[in-house]
């Protein structure tokens, strides 16, 4: 068969025509494909580590996460140790006409903020009106609401996120739940752990840290002598090791690079590890969807260990309560390691074979000035806000510390 003789000019027509064709095409596809990018509808939320979210109302609403921003060489992921709002706290930041908790966290706002996705962990529930909070009581055992400036403290502070499941989490029943996400909200930092509805407990958080994709999960042992099924798990998420792989695989499933997940656990007052703590967490950690976990509820530091290149670690101590071997509240019960706490740098980046992971651990003694100012003082550095305490008992509590996690001091 002879080939038709064609006009010269032919071939830059029809690249013509085709490029109409195309383009025309891609419209087609933006307006079809656009908009389900564009929502939620997979159950996750995407929020800037270091701008919040693009609504002030929800901070869970989806945002687009920019492909074009290469991530960098490494980023820091800091967590802190439990805070815990007893009387002589809620004492501490009494004003005139209210409370201001800002000043307790002035000393480590330096270090929440140099991070790039700093996590909290919150151990007691909110209060949306102050006209029904608790302290926890004589024996530090019973119920607690903060005030709602504790809300505000923390997102001044600069964390990014905070771990909410916790054994006080259903104190006052889903009243406690309510009244904590709202206040989270308000101040547009993101709750992991618990929720309002069946709908919000299914969404994952996932947050956008300098390019990266990063999942945080969050779930207690118990909640104070509740039955195993009162509490429902849309409410507040409870350990159990099935749940916890499938939620992990989620966020893997939905993009997320690496999966965070924070476990209240542990024995209170002890360093050793309990049962749970130590057969669980290896267990959890060789999954390949759970890249780091963080523990806390001991309320003194626990060690920090390396399984297969991956942390777990195990207890942070306190970031904030009134726990101390010289409270009068606690002179038996609370050892002087409740005094201590830490905020752990995980500094995360590519491996030599391209997988991303931890490769350095960092920690920031911390130490609450119970009895004194109840600021959280960074153990490294002199008080910033007026706080006068004993540089031997600084460098006491940070030997301690560091003893304990098993990584050097940062810097």
């Amino acid at each position: 068969m002879t080939e038709p003789v064609r006009h010269p000019r032919e071939p830059q027509q029809e690249r013509v025509v085709w490029t109409l064709i195309l383009a025309f095409i891609g419209l087609c596809v933006v307006a079809l494909v656009g908009p389900l990018l564009a929502s939620d509808d997979d159950g996750t939320d995407v929020a800037d580590a270091e701008g919040g979210t693009d609504s002030a109302s929800d901070p869970g609403t989806s945002t687009a996460v920019a492909a074009e921003v290469a991530a960098p060489t490494t980023f820091t992921i800091s967590v802190s140790g439990d805070i815990l709002i007893h009387e002589r706290v809620g004492d501490a930041a009494a004003t005139a006409d209210g409370w201001d908790f800002q000043p307790l966290f002035a000393n480590v706002k330096p270090l929440v903020e140099g991070a790039d996705f700093a996590i909290c962990h919150l151990e007691v529930p909110i209060s949306s009106s102050n006209t029904d909070l608790a302290f926890g009581g004589a024996n530090f055992g019973g119920v607690f609401r903060a005030p709602t400036q504790l809300a505000d403290a923390i997102a001044d502070a600069g964390f990014d996120s905070c771990s909410v499941a916790s054994n006080h989490a259903w104190d006052s029943g889903e009243a406690s739940v309510v009244s904590t996400v709202e206040q989270l909200n308000r101040v547009q930092v993101p709750h992991v752990g618990i929720a309002t509805t069946a709908e919000e407990a299914a969404r994952l958080w996932r947050f956008d840290v300098l390019g990266t994709s990063v999942g945080h999960l969050s779930y207690t042992y118990g909640l104070n002598g509740r039955a195993d099924g009162e509490v429902p798990q849309d409410r507040v998420a409870q350990i159990d090791e099935e749940r916890i792989l499938a939620d992990a695989a989620r966020h893997r499933a939905a993009g997320v690079e690496f999966v965070i997940v924070s476990m209240h656990w542990g024995q209170e007052f002890q360093t050793e590890l309990d049962p749970l703590q130590s057969d669980l967490g290896p267990r959890l950690l060789a999954s390949p969807d759970i890249d780091l976990i963080v523990g806390h509820h001991a309320h003194v530091p626990q060690r920090i260990e390396e399984i297969g290149g991956e942390y777990i670690a195990y207890g942070l101590g306190n970031l904030l309560s009134n726990q101390s071997s010289s409270a009068p509240e606690c002179p038996t019960a609370c050892p002087l390691e409740s005094q201590d706490g830490a905020l752990v740098d995980f500094v995360v980046g590519r491996r030599d074979d391209g997988s991303l992971g931890v490769l350095r651990v960092d920690a920031h003694p911390t130490w609450v000035d119970v009895g004194g100012t109840w600021q959280i003082i960074d153990t490294a550095t002199s008080p910033i806000t007026g706080a006068t305490v004993d540089p031997a008992l600084l460098a006491a509590s940070a030997e301690r510390t560091r003893a304990t996690l098993n990584v050097p001091a940062a810097g």
